[in-house]
């Protein structure tokens, strides 16, 4: 044997070497042949098993799997014989024992002793927004859940320098597949083909539905797009009596930010998202392939601008009276915006809802109170009181960091609280009502009133009375304006305003455009008014006292 040529203890060192490296990456090793039975297991197998090593041997190991991670197991080796590797796949173990184990389970195949399956199993050290079980059939994400997966996928990818891509799916002919099939056949199918798509996502947990015939994963450069369609083709054709099966068209897209932060990416992508599962034809996955980059683009330009418009604070504020209906006195302003340019982009309802459905809400929430903040304290400066109130949406009032950085603001306030009132819009939908109630009663317990916007407009409208405590409600302007039209506006109008009298709640009417109805509303017992009867939004206020609540 020559110098240079390794003995045995060279050779048994770096077997040990390797053997500890891959120790340092995962808790226990599990080798199965190509009927998926375990014929070699090692490392921490008491641990995964609740058994010894031996006792594992011949036995199948998707039968430790859980019930309903078993499809996607099974489903994530069959993409690992075509691609060579394995997950990571989140699953639940059912150890010998009956207990259940959550683990974290990598691998690859390789073409020797007729195929052999290597898996890396580790306990669960995954974050918890890219591993949970989603709740549509399958355990597939719904479409929040989808895109907050997504987001996190994003930000973990940039972390370690790798971006994963998205591909979005329209299975066209699923809901005429589904009718020829009985409720049961129906139900596991959809659980195989949601097996096959979380089996090639990111941590196994990064897909979802996100329309009723739209799906969605986020997952590594490599996938086989070509095999994951014809996986689930071939599933539908399988079970479909007709023969027929159904067509997958997809669109798979890099997900590089480019110079975008990984904030306002996530938000491009949230957008994307959105318009894809409320598309009707216009906006379908062949769109999705042929202009997502542009749209992507377009998206980030609007983020940028609306960024931009922000923080320079570049938009005027307008003031529309509200008066008594009594005594025809200015009781306080609403302060409205109004983007300086022209055509569709500078509505003011667009703006806000693209604010809102991107995120960007809550900085502008911020960035209208301080402007009507200067603008109270000008007026007092001056010696005169105006009172105004500033609209808050419902997603910025759930928003923690939104609500720390207004109590910020409030804080230099004391002299104006009466004169400082906040208006809850229903633009966006408040999904915790509790919560929301207890950031309200934060407001109110300084000495803000708290008005609630657009009350009958919705069929949540009713249930937000009963969760929020308020000072005033303003009633939708469509009740207003149907008020001397509809048989039935007067009696919806004078059951609200009777209700909120009963409540102690004061009541404004909007969209108040003639004297007649003016004096109906006040007839119901409706107390306030607001409307171009009273004045249009204008740059001007005048002096204003504020009447106490009832």
């Amino acid at each position: 044997m020559g110098e240079n040529t390794p003995g045995t203890a060279d050779i048994k060192y770096e077997r040990d070497r390797f053997v500890a490296f891959a120790f340092a990456t995962a808790d226990a090793f599990v080798e199965l042949d190509q009927s998926q039975r375990v014929v070699y297991a090692t490392g921490a197998v008491q641990w995964l098993a609740a058994a010894p090593a031996d006792k594992l041997v011949g036995t199948p190991f998707a039968n430790l799997v859980s019930d309903v991670d078993r499809p996607l197991f099974v489903a994530a080796l069959a993409a690992g014989q075509r691609q060579g590797r394995v997950g990571p796949l989140a699953l639940s173990i059912r150890r010998l024992n009956g207990q259940s184990l959550r683990v974290s389970v990598s691998g690859t195949c390789l073409p020797v002793r007729g195929g052999r399956s290597y898996l890396s199993i580790s306990a669960q050290r995954l974050p918890a927004a890219v591993t949970a079980k989603g709740t549509e059939v399958g355990g597939l994400l719904s479409k929040d859940a989808f895109a907050d997966a997504a987001k996190a996928a994003l930000q973990a990818g940039a972390a370690a320098g790798r971006n994963p891509n998205l591909t979005m799916l329209t299975l066209d002919g699923i809901g005429a597949l589904k009718g020829r099939l009985d409720p049961k056949s129906a139900e596991a199918m959809m659980v195989e083909i949601a097996a096959h798509l979380q089996a090639n996502s990111v941590n196994g947990a990064a897909a979802g539905r996100i329309g009723e015939d739209k799906f969605g994963l986020v997952h590594d450069t490599t996938l086989d797009i070509a095999g994951l369609k014809a996986a689930i083709a071939d599933k539908a054709k399988e079970v479909d009596p007709a023969g027929k099966g159904l067509t997958v068209a997809t669109a798979t897209v890099d997900l590089d930010p480019g110079a975008m932060s990984d904030g306002d990416h996530a938000k491009a992508l949230l957008y994307t998202i959105n318009k894809f599962s409320e598309s009707r034809g216009e906006f379908t996955v062949a769109s999705l392939m042929d202009g997502y980059k542009e749209m992507l683009d377009d998206t980030r330009a609007k983020i940028a601008t609306t960024k931009a418009t922000i923080t320079k604070g570049a938009f005027d504020v307008l003031f529309q009276p509200i008066v008594d209906l009594g005594t025809r006195a200015v009781h306080h302003y609403e302060a409205l915006v109004r983007l300086r340019g022209q055509g569709k982009e500078a509505s003011p309802f667009t703006f806000i809802t693209f604010a809102e459905e991107v995120g960007l809400i809550p900085e502008f929430d911020l960035a209208m109170t301080q402007k009507v903040i200067a603008k109270i304290k000008g007026a007092k400066e001056r010696g005169d009181s105006v009172g105004i109130a500033v609209n808050i949406s419902g997603r910025s009032l759930e928003s923690v960091p939104f609500m720390a950085a207004l109590h910020g603001l409030l804080k230099d306030c004391a002299g104006i609280r009466e004169e400082l009132m906040f208006e809850v819009t229903e633009s966006a939908k408040i999904t915790d009502l509790e919560a929301t109630n207890k950031t309200l009663q934060s407001l109110r317990a300084l000495g803000h009133h708290v008005c609630l916007d657009d009350f009958g407009a919705g069929a949540a409208a009713f249930q937000y009375l009963r969760a929020l405590q308020v000072d005033f409600v303003k009633i939708d302007g469509v009740y207003v304006r149907e008020a001397l039209t509809k048989p039935n506006a007067p009696a919806f109008l004078r059951a609200m305003a009777s209700l909120c009298t009963e409540l102690g709640i004061d009541t404004v009417g909007e969209f108040v455009e003639t004297d007649d109805v003016a004096k109906f509303l006040q007839s119901v017992g409706v107390r306030y008014g607001q409307g171009w009867l009273f004045g249009k939004p204008g740059m001007g206020v005048a002096p204003t006292k504020p009447a106490a609540v009832r």
